[in-house]
């Protein structure tokens, strides 16, 4: 018998709230723990308000891809759980309603979160983890991440500004520069400013009115382009022995790698910021003897294991229907708390799998695509068994 409308739409109803309840809660926790990470240092950089909801809502949305699955499990358990505790699937096994009546609307309902998973991990995911990092670079190109007040090391070099007015002006800058051992120098300068260049990751310093003090001759600066050098004067004041030289300048640009000061490479896209036609683009050009030197990873693992997990992640929540029904079903159920363990022992068993596989993957004992996969080949055998042994033991017909 065909599981009614009605019925259909109770037991949905049911597994929609208590998703909804679940994903709520469990985004809140995952944001609020990844977010306490990098508060302290948002804060001390000046973020705004608004520049921490941004970053709360690229964090929400990135993590929306484990995140969503989840939830679905645990309205699966709860629901389930909950219709069965109170004798209601009992009733609707005395009007001949059978387990693959009760497991086919809740499947299709997962086919519609696996859709919706995939459309994040497609076409959402890459995009949220890049917003993020292009936050950060918003706050190095308006210099946030030099606190007023206090020395930073910056590599080799420790930089230390009086003061910075409301609109990112600074005023008493010091550098001191020991990239090069052979050739340092420091560097005053009563104001400066900071430029953002998106394409080289360069943090640029443009000072004013300031002197250089060091033992090497001008073309030999670090950190300083030619277009900079050319703002030097060759006959401004000038007091100079065998090892000491004085430059005065009334314009400097000094260039900072910003990936020092975010201990990031702010170029370079990870895997996981990349699109599907640059992930593929990536492995043919491994495939042809390309190093991939200009990308954040090397191994072309890296980007068939990130292509291949955006392929099976969708399948989670289709593989969760099917075993949070027979799971509810079972006879150990002990009401919500043990449906709350339940969906936590199954979703840390498959992404467990998932990690585990990455990590084979990266030493080369496993194939990427093996890897990706795993957890969903170990689990739909898993729901085959639980859904025969459902049936066997006629919990539900």
């Amino acid at each position: 018998m065909r599981l009614p409308r009605t019925l259909s739409a109770y037991t949905l109803g049911e597994v929609l709230l208590y998703s909804s309840l679940g994903l709520l809660a469990l985004t809140t926790l995952l944001v609020g723990r990844n977010l306490l990470r990098h508060l302290d240092e948002l804060i001390r950089a000046g973020s705004a308000t608004a520049e921490i909801g941004i970053v709360v809502v690229c964090l929400a949305t990135s993590l929306a891809t484990y995140a969503i699955p989840v939830a679905f499990l645990l309205g699966v358990l709860l629901a389930i759980g909950r219709l069965a505790g109170d004798g209601e699937i009992i009733a609707m096994q005395s009007c001949g309603v059978g387990l693959r009546s009760l497991v086919l609307p809740i499947a299709t309902l997962g086919l519609a979160v696996a859709g919706l998973t995939a459309f994040l991990t497609f076409d959402v995911e890459h995009r949220a983890q890049r917003r993020l990092r292009l936050t950060i670079q918003t706050l190095a190109a308006e210099g946030r991440l030099i606190e007023p007040g206090r020395f930073r090391r910056v590599g080799e070099r420790v930089l230390f500004v009086k003061r910075r007015d409301d609109a990112d002006q600074l005023s008493g800058v010091l550098i001191a520069d020991r990239s090069n051992p052979d050739r340092p120098l420091l560097i005053f300068a009563e104001r400066g400013e900071t430029q953002w260049d998106p394409d080289l990751g360069t943090l640029h310093l443009e000072l004013s009115d300031g002197s250089i003090h060091l033992d090497a001759d001008v073309d030999a600066l670090p950190g300083v382009s030619a277009n900079a050098r050319a703002t030097v004067p060759t006959s401004g004041p000038r007091e100079s022995n065998d090892f000491y030289r004085r430059i005065s300048f009334r314009t400097f640009d000094y260039a900072l790698a910003a990936d020092e000061m975010l201990g990031v490479s702010l170029v370079a896209h990870r895997p996981r910021e990349m699109s599907n036609a640059q992930l593929r683009t990536a492995i043919a050009r491994a495939e042809a003897g390309d190093p991939l030197e200009d990308l954040r990873r090397h191994k072309p693992v890296y980007y068939r294991l990130a292509l291949q997990r955006r392929l099976a992640l969708p399948f989670a929540p289709i593989l969760f229907a099917l075993i949070g029904v027979p799971l509810a079903l079972g006879p150990a159920r002990r009401g919500r708390s043990f449906g709350i363990l339940l969906c936590a022992l199954t979703a840390f068993g498959y992404y467990a799998l998932l990690t585990i596989g990455q990590s084979l993957a990266h030493d080369d004992v496993i194939p990427a695509t093996l890897a990706a996969w795993l957890p969903n080949g170990v689990f739909a055998g898993l729901a085959w068994t639980l859904l025969r042994r459902t049936a066997q033991a006629g919990a539900i017909r």
